[in-house]
């Protein structure tokens, strides 16, 4: 067990536009466009835009975050992940205290500089607020399978809205994320130091974390459970949500034409159905 919680996913869209249309068609009630800023320079300057913008899926625990680029001249690492596969390219793990984290990460030899903070205007109620965020980046050279950091949400109720967290298809927590890499024990061993959590093996590896988990396949899994074709390996195969109704969720999906299957008493929905990941529904526990 760790201190980590499986905050959000990214998932990298080249179209935000086509992208929210198929995760509304999946079931899901999403925010309004916003777009990332950085703090202004001084003070009562205009805030920086950093040249992507989301739609989000908030959960009672977790969200599910669909990223895209929004102005032509970014440069940002955003464009080229989009270019090698679209999907889930961001991983975020929750955490009460930036600072601390930053300097466990420094102690473990991460190389983790100070908490980066992040801003996001929200419109609430007919005004514009600014969500703020802490990041410590887990550096590219020890993670370099995707864009994994902590994060702790200074303005949490500027997200979570009661509003929000009704979805249509029943979503109610993101409670899992499924890595494909060539050498699971590999890989399991580089986020488990990070993480500071103890792998699990069995069918590859799993790291138990405060809320959620990390479930690490091979070639194997992947050829048995997700469609075809996939990204070339390494790549952030998918995610799993617990719902109030699997029988709700099914009957939505097949309103709205998204193929599904069925998978060991889940419901599987294919990365072609889902921006390139796939999404795995589970009967609430």
């Amino acid at each position: 067990m760790t201190g980590f919680a499986l905050d959000h996913l990214g998932i990298a869209v080249a179209n935000l536009d086509d992208a929210a249309a198929q995760y509304r068609r999946l079931g899901f009630q999403l925010t309004d466009r916003g777009y990332h800023t950085l703090p202004p320079p001084k003070p009562g300057a205009e805030r920086p835009l950093v040249g992507t913008g989301n739609h989000c899926a908030m959960l009672r625990r977790g969200y599910l975050e669909l990223i895209g680029v929004t102005d032509p001249t970014y440069r940002g690492r955003l464009k080229a992940d989009i270019a090698r596969y679209q999907g889930i390219h961001i991983v975020a793990f929750g955490v009460d205290d930036s600072a601390a984290v930053a300097r466990a990460f420094a102690a473990a030899g991460l190389g983790a500089a100070s908490p980066q903070i992040l801003e996001r205007p929200i419109e609430t109620q007919g005004e514009t607020a600014v969500a703020r965020f802490e990041i410590v980046n887990i550096p590219d050279q020890i993670l370099p399978e995707g864009h994994f950091f902590a994060i702790r949400h200074a303005t949490p109720e500027l997200l979570w809205r009661p509003a929000l967290m009704s979805h249509p298809n029943g979503a109610l927590k993101l409670t899992s994320l499924t890595v494909a890499v060539a050498d699971p024990g590999d890989f399991a061993h580089r986020l488990g130091h990070a993480l500071s959590a103890t792998p699990v093996a069995g069918n590859g590896f799993t790291l138990m974390l405060s809320a959620g988990q990390v479930r690490i396949v091979d070639g194997g899994w992947v050829a048995a459970h997700a469609s075809k074709p996939t990204p070339a390996f390494p790549y952030i195969a998918g995610l799993t949500l617990q719902v109030a109704d699997l029988a709700k969720t099914s009957s939505l999906l097949k309103k709205n034409g998204v193929p599904s299957r069925r998978s060991n008493g889940s419901l599987m929905v294919g990365p072609g159905q889902a921006c390139g990941a796939f999404i795995e529904f589970q009967a609430e526990a």
